[in-house]
């Protein structure tokens, strides 16, 4: 089982991946430099990532709350463990076991 460490580290790149578009779409630091002084600030870069990270947000808040709950973060965990096992069985097939080299002496 793996630990809540390692399953937090896997929301926050569920994450920060559904706000990558909002990046790629942008042209110009115009559209991040939200008052105009040529710099980017990083409460500009997050004022602009919340658009597309809203949603992910949202959807991990089950009941709609405003807050990510333990029961919320226990849905969205088992439903990562979910997918990892339907990936798993549908490469299965195509993985190969290697017998491991037996050495004589």
């Amino acid at each position: 089982m793996r630990s809540l460490q390692t399953t937090a580290v896997a929301l926050l790149i569920t994450l920060m991946l559904s706000a990558t578009p909002a990046l790629a779409g942008e042209k110009s630091v115009g559209a991040f430099d939200a008052n105009g002084d040529g710099q980017i600030t990083f409460a500009e870069v997050m004022q602009r990532l919340e658009k597309a990270a809203r949603p992910t947000f949202d959807s991990m808040d089950r009941n709609s709350d405003g807050v990510i709950s333990d029961k919320d973060f226990d849905d969205v965990r088992e439903g990562v463990e979910k997918l990892e096992r339907w990936f798993e069985n549908l490469l299965q097939p195509f993985l190969v076991e290697e017998e491991p080299e037996r050495m004589e002496f």
